[in-house]
């Protein structure tokens, strides 16, 4: 026996898919609403069959006026994972190929154009063969931790320089706690908008106070909080760490730029690989850089050079003529940007 379902937020199904899948905080149904747009639908994906399940969190969206209009039709709509790692998240061996086929039909009869899914680093969900409308595609290389290790194993594998970094930081005195929750959630908010000043963040990154307050609440048993202190006690790096059942995310943070010389960040980072390993979790994901082999990601890499591994997207198209006419419609460019009906101009 198989099923298709899709369920909204508050749905006991949704919760009980989570469990068995991992309970991967991104795909929680109380974490999309906390980025979604006026208009967004929060919805899941679930699939059921023998050999296990499949659980796929979704966004999906009007499309824009002008090309609703165009297409002569404004009942389609297109859809997108939520911020960070999307999924599918999976539960046994279930027969993927078959889910697609079912989420594609899903997809026309509630007028869903298009979908993209970013996907996850923690287990490979693509479909083997993969039905027409469904494409995997290369996005980066992201850097997962391995907790498999000993800590006198985990700390030689470390790159030199980050066991030096991590020496230094610990002789300027700095400290780190790894606590269930904020303790410092304005202190927290402090440093992070200041990080995103400093690097000029785009607008959708600019959380307040009452974001992480809200994301504390909507997600209590679902996340960490990093903070590394100076002899005086003044925060100087600190780092929400998302946690599932078998892993643990790096999510947002910041450090302070007056304390780089004492490497706070890394010696944060040495903690919460510390306490999630002695969590029991299998990996620590670190994430990737803004581009291949650049500055970020290779100071990612240098605590498991090991634990690189390929980070790849779910294109989804249900209606191939429809999808075209709307690239058609907006002259959208060939190009990497999907659906290429939303390239940005």
């Amino acid at each position: 026996m198989s099923e298709l379902y899709v369920e909204e937020r508050g749905s006991r199904r949704w919760l009980a898919a989570w469990a068995a899948t991992g309970r991967e905080p991104f795909a929680h149904p109380d974490f999309g609403p906390l980025f979604a747009g006026p208009d967004h639908e929060c919805l899941a994906v679930c699939w059921d069959d023998d050999d296990g399940q499949v659980l796929l969190p979704l966004q999906v969206r009007g499309l824009p006026d002008d090309l609703a209009a165009s297409l002569g039709d404004g009942a389609w709509r297109d859809a997108t994972s939520p911020y960070g790692y999307g999924g599918p998240f999976v539960a046994g061996q279930p027969d993927l190929t078959a889910f697609w086929e079912a989420c594609l039909a899903w997809m026309r009869d509630e007028r869903v154009l298009a979908g993209f899914v970013r996907g996850s680093v923690v287990g490979s969900a693509a479909a083997d063969p993969e039905p027409i409308g469904v494409s995997s595609v290369p996005l980066s290389e992201n850097v997962v931790v391995g907790l498999d290790l000993g800590a006198d194993e985990r700390w030689r594998r470390y790159e030199h320089k980050v066991r030096k970094n991590v020496k230094k930081a610990l002789r300027h005195g700095l400290t780190t706690t790894v606590s269930p929750t904020f303790t410092d959630v304005a202190g927290f908010t402090d440093v992070y908008v200041g990080t995103m000043d400093r690097r000029s963040a785009a607008e959708f990154y600019r959380f307040d106070e009452a974001f992480f307050r809200q994301l504390a609440a909507s997600l209590p048993e679902s996340h960490w909080v990093a903070d590394t202190r100076d002899e005086s006690g003044a925060l100087v790096s600190t780092e929400l760490v998302l946690v599932g059942d078998r892993h643990c995310y790096s999510f947002l943070g910041g450090t302070r730029r007056e304390a780089f010389s004492m490497s706070p960040n890394d010696l944060l980072k040495h903690a919460v690989i510390d306490h999630a390993a002695d969590a029991g979790l299998s990996g620590y994901v670190l994430g990737g850089g803004y581009a291949p082999g650049d500055g970020i990601f290779r100071y990612k890499r240098a605590f498991d050079p090991t634990g690189v591994v390929p980070f790849n997207g779910i294109q989804v198209v249900a209606d191939q003529d429809t999808y075209d006419a709307a690239c058609a419609a907006v002259d959208a460019p060939e190009g990497s940007f999907f659906p290429r009906y939303r390239t940005p101009a």
